[in-house]
């Protein structure tokens, strides 16, 4: 599960064999927390819109995309 932006209840419900929520650092700037088997990692990703998405995958070489 990826969670971002979240609130310590949300953690809770969703959560919850990961123990308390992470403080969260700078969520605006694409900071997320990655749980899986009860471990939490924290890792950064590109937030892209669907249009980024598209171009990025049709033209990935093109540096003004």
């Amino acid at each position: 599960m990826i969670l971002a932006r979240f609130t310590a209840d949300t953690w809770q419900v969703l959560a919850p064999a990961a123990g308390p929520a992470p403080k969260q650092r700078h969520p605006q700037q694409g900071h997320f927390h990655v749980i899986q088997h009860g471990e939490v990692d924290e890792t950064q990703a590109i937030r892209m819109t669907d249009a980024d998405v598209v171009t990025w995958l049709t033209a990935p070489d093109d540096p003004t995309a």
